[in-house]
């Protein structure tokens, strides 16, 4: 309009230049994610990798796994910050890390099916497949702490490399750190879901590690801010929501996390005889499976054998043959010989709650039909176990012979041992002379092994030694080493693993081999259809037992536990003259004693519940999966609301063209694109224009935003009925940021928005005029 006068357009400010001369924005941005400057970010993701797989220790045993597995990630993320630091564009350097991850991977596990000792081949892809499986395996085998051999190894190799890969590729290539947060703490869960503990101060040093990744990250963005609160609060928020987990959840607090479905875990492959121990205190007896039989005999059901002995733990060696399970398969009884009396026997088993690779089968089964999955047999342990399946659910029908030798097979059974018999009576030289010494005086004159076997158990049994699932782990000396059954020797006070393992170890020392079995005692007999009978076994009935070689009849169970288990009839004390007592009536108070009344109909406990009890883990899981969550969300969901809260107020009338522009600027911020604290509104605006490309009515919606602040200047009030217009150009100026945006960049400021992690004094970022 002729009456109108509008004050002439300055010319858009010109921008500070930096260092090496060039106009902050995203051409720095740029050079910094390709520069020297991610130097910090590189250090500090490789500090969050190593404090990260420190949380493991308590499963591997020494500290070389550690630091071969620490170097790894030393160099792979070294490798990949080099490369940047000498131009490559972030993407190109994180490749470059995964080059070096597989070449590390070929060269120290495979070298010579590579060529030139790092260029894998397809015999290079066959020999990873068999360390993977032979990883698996020993994981499966071994106690706690595991010995790190090839497999274990190769297995750490494989998954640390991948989260040192996928670290950087959260924290450097795709710029939300935040992130990274979701594999740690995934890691450091580990030992909570393998054998029921969390190091509280390991997750603590991770979450003080993901701080100083979120500082690195808040001075490469933006070096100007002082005050990364807002970092630091999310940082925060993440150490107090895992520590808040940690008081609440079992598996912080010496349970696993896997306990409350009712289901026991000792076979889940770490330390099996400690956490046998664990399910044993644990209150209450969930019920496990049900079996049906038909034998009057009391059916011993086997998980697992542990027949090798480091001096420290039982596990199960690698050296027995496997063979894959078939309705029609029928495996031998290791060194059973026609002379001895069998009673063959069908049961069939339907488990319920039991979590575990392995089945329970009697002792000894030769044939099981009716599992679904994969199971392979151990034909020395007569055990079935499976890589993939689970025995949750499975209904099966075991067929077993059921050894019943006499006292008199026993005693004439030659010291002369099979060549595949003889590593059952390796002991690492270290023997505790209580140990030796006990195992001499028990044996005296004794001329047999037989005799020999039958005086350790009638030791063991004796009334110097009591039963008490507590009094191992008040005084501290709990599991199955060197150390501690010399300290239950003279304590005189354990539970069924401290028997089995000094009986086992006893054995050895006197020549007989001997092993050790987990599993369950028989149950309580809940009914009868014909002559079939039903038996219910629960967690209550976890056991352990030792096993003695004679030759000619092959492993034969004993029953040192006192107050536990049922004696074998070959094993029973016979005082002179008098007939064969009742195994029984040496343990008065039997839980288990088969006399008890049978009971004609199953127990009223309701059909559901196992399903019932399976409950808590999902919401226990589910829980921290929403801790989590909250960690991660939490800084999109700040930005979600303050974005609803300016929008409100401009609609409303109770804001203005200050705060519309505010919102302008932090979701710039967001998308990446920063302006130095002391540009001027008009500079940021053409700043704004250049990197977006805006035109038309985005840029029409730009002119009269700025406008609106510039006018501001003069007047000490603004429009408040133009509340609308401004909420509406605030939109179509943000939405314009996002449409010029790829979509990684859309997630970073979707999920990890810069405006909260890396926030600037009020009003004084992206072009936030001072003045006002």
């Amino acid at each position: 309009m002729s009456g109108t006068k509008t004050a002439p357009r300055r010319p858009a400010a010109p921008q500070p230049a930096t260092a090496t001369g060039r106009q902050p924005g995203r051409g720095q941005a740029a050079r910094r994610r390709t520069g020297g400057d991610l130097w910090p970010m590189s250090l500090a993701t490789l500090l969050v990798y190593t404090v990260a797989i420190s949380t493991l220790s308590p499963l591997l045993s020494g500290a070389s796994w550690w630091l071969s597995i620490a170097m790894l990630g030393v160099v792979i993320l070294c490798s990949a910050a080099t490369a940047r630091a000498l131009g490559a564009r972030t993407g190109i350097g994180w490749l470059v890390g995964v080059v070096v991850w597989l070449a590390m991977l070929v060269l120290f596990f495979a070298p010579d099916t590579a060529l030139a000792l790092v260029v894998p081949t397809w015999d290079t892809v066959e020999t990873f497949r068999e360390l993977t499986s032979d990883g698996f395996r020993s994981i499966s085998r071994q106690g706690t702490p595991a010995n790190a051999d090839v497999g274990i190894l190769f297995v750490l190799a494989v998954g640390a490399g991948a989260f040192a890969l996928l670290s950087d590729l959260l924290a450097i290539v795709s710029r939300m750190p935040a992130l990274v947060g979701i594999p740690v703490v995934a890691i450091a869960l580990v030992p909570g879901f393998v054998i029921g503990e969390v190091n509280l101060v390991a997750l603590a040093l991770c979450a003080a590690a993901y701080l100083v990744l979120l500082a690195a990250d808040t001075r490469v963005r933006q070096s100007a801010a002082r005050h990364p609160k807002g970092m630091l609060g999310i940082g925060a928020f993440a150490v107090i929501g895992a520590l808040l987990a940690a008081a609440v959840a079992p598996g912080y607090n010496g349970e696993s996390l896997f306990q409350a479905t009712g289901g026991s875990t000792f076979g889940r492959g770490v330390s099996p005889l400690v956490d046998l121990g664990k399910d044993l205190r644990r209150p209450g007896g969930a019920r496990q499976f049900t079996y049906t039989t038909t034998t009057d005999e009391s059916l011993y059901f086997r998980l697992l054998t542990l027949d090798q002995f480091d001096g420290t733990t039982w596990s199960s060696s690698r050296s027995s043959e496997r063979v894959v399970n078939e309705p029609d398969l029928m495996v031998e009884v290791p060194g059973l010989s026609s002379d001895v009396a069998t009673e063959p026997t069908t049961t069939t088993v339907d488990v319920a709650a039991m979590v575990a690779p392995w089945v329970p089968v009697p002792f000894p089964s030769v044939r099981v039909a009716g599992l679904s999955g994969r199971w392979s047999w151990d034909v020395d342990g007569l055990t079935l176990s499976s890589r993939l399946s689970s025995a949750s659910g499975q209904t099966y029908i075991a067929e077993s012979v059921l050894i019943k030798p006499t006292r008199e097979q026993l005693i004439a059974a030659p010291g002369d041992y099979p060549d595949n018999v003889s590593r059952f009576l390796e002991l690492p030289d270290d023997i505790p002379p209580i140990i030796t010494d006990t195992a001499a005086q028990i044996a005296g004159q004794s001329t047999n092994g037989f005799d020999r076997a039958f005086a350790l158990q009638q030791y063991l049994r004796s009334t110097d030694f009591t039963y008490s699932i507590e009094a191992p782990v008040d005084d501290g000396y709990d599991g199955d080493g060197f150390d501690v059954i010399a300290r239950f020797l003279e304590k005189k006070s354990g539970y069924c693993v401290h028997y089995a393992s000094a009986m086992a170890i006893m054995a050895r020392v006197l020549g007989i081999p001997a092993r050790v079995s987990l599993g369950y005692l028989p149950g309580d007999r809940v009914g009868s259809v014909g002559e079939r009978r039903n038996y219910a076994v629960a967690t209550d009935d976890l056991h352990s037992w030792p096993e003695l070689y004679f030759t000619g009849i092959g492993w034969v169970p004993f029953e040192p536990t006192p107050g536990r288990g049922f004696v074998p009839d070959y094993a029973v004390s016979v005082a002179t003259g008098s007939p064969t007592a009742n195994p029984n009536d040496l343990d008065s108070g039997n839980r288990n004693a088969q006399e008890r009344a049978p009971v004609e109909q199953a127990p009223t406990t309701p059909a559901g519940s196992a399903q019932a009890d399976s409950a808590p883990p999902v919401g226990i899981i589910a829980a921290l999966g929403a801790v989590i969550l909250a960690i991660v969300g939490f800084p999109g969901v700040a930005r979600g609301l303050r974005r609803r809260r300016r929008f409100r107020a401009l609609r409303a009338g109770r804001a203005g063209p200050i705060d519309a522009w505010q919102e302008v600027s932090e979701t710039a911020l967001d998308f990446g694109i920063g302006a130095n604290v002391t540009e001027t509104p008009r500079g940021f605006a053409a700043q704004l224009t250049r990197s977006v490309a805006l035109t038309g009515s985005d840029a029409e919606a730009l002119d009269r935003l700025l406008g609106s602040v510039e006018r501001l200047r003069f007047s000490a009030r603004a429009d408040p009925s133009a509340g609308e217009a401004l909420a509406a150009d605030v939109e179509r100026i943000t939405r314009a940021m996002a449409t010029a945006s790829t979509l990684p960049v859309r997630l970073r400021a979707t999920l990890a928005p810069a405006s909260v992690l890396h926030p600037t004094p009020s009003r004084r970022s992206a072009g936030v005029p001072r003045s006002l």
